[in-house]
């Protein structure tokens, strides 16, 4: 059997590159949720703003991506303390009509060190909210942070 087949190097190349890159693609497609094209968004849910609240030891900044799935990229910051807190547990959404949503995972750093940033993903909201307010709890010894968005239709 000749080792240098066309067929025998095609296969090598395929086994070589191709299979480790589709492995890494499928095992990095659940980290992150796929951000919609914003050209298929309302243009007012795509300006939603970046709020921060620098209350107590660590500040918190909070920007909501508009995805398949409701989503804030979080980022925390501080000079004296660590950076302990689970946000799964920790944070609710809530709607225009008070019903509040526990989020299902946390893509990001985590616990530990002074500054960590990630997102927290929740299920899509349907139909879509006027309102968003995020709220955050035990985060440096302040018991509570909210962050409010208005949606204009």
């Amino acid at each position: 059997m000749n080792m240098m087949n066309p067929k025998n190097i095609f296969a090598g190349v395929v086994i070589i590159v191709i299979v480790p890159t589709l492995i890494l693609t499928l095992n990095q497609s659940d980290k992150k949720p796929t951000l919609l094209p914003v050209s298929t968004l309302p243009t007012a849910i795509s300006t939603l703003e970046t709020q921060t609240n620098s209350e107590g030891s660590i500040s918190v900044q909070v920007t909501p991506k508009l995805t398949s799935e409701t989503v804030f990229e979080i980022t925390l910051d501080t000079h004296s303390e660590e950076l302990l807190v689970d946000l799964v547990p920790a944070a609710t959404l809530e709607d225009e009509t008070g019903k509040e949503y526990k989020p299902k995972r946390w893509a990001g750093d985590p616990p530990g060190g002074h500054h960590r940033e990630g997102m927290l993903i929740f299920n899509q909201i349907a139909p879509p909210p006027k309102i968003l307010q995020l709220t955050i709890r035990q985060i440096g010894g302040v018991p509570e942070r909210r962050f409010k968005w208005t949606i204009k239709s």
